[in-house]
């Protein structure tokens, strides 16, 4: 595969990751990482790269901490957007 595939992909999941993360429904946003989680268990099991198991946690880790950081700066994204929200409403009232 093309690295800049291999790029395009990366920024695709990264941006559905940001997408999933700053909406309301909480648990939305943890759907790519327990999808990261299968397809690493997956790729071991079925051993479809030879990758030792260092390199393979040394992945696992490093991408699993991206998509959750995501996740939990989306969760703030929508907490601020909601206190923003939740100022505007009691402004308005006397």
């Amino acid at each position: 595969m093309n690295d800049w595939y291999r790029l395009g992909i990366i920024v695709l999941v990264f941006a559905v990751q940001h997408f999933l993360s700053t909406r309301n429904e909480r648990y939305l946003g943890s759907i790519i990482p327990i999808g990261y989680l299968a397809f690493i268990l997956y790729v071991y099991t079925t051993d479809i790269v030879d990758w030792s198991i260092l390199k393979l946690a040394l992945y696992f880790i490093l991408g699993e901490a991206f998509l959750i950081g995501y996740w939990i700066s989306g969760r703030k994204i929508v907490a601020n957007k909601t206190q923003k929200e939740l100022e505007k409403m009691k402004a308005r009232e006397i």
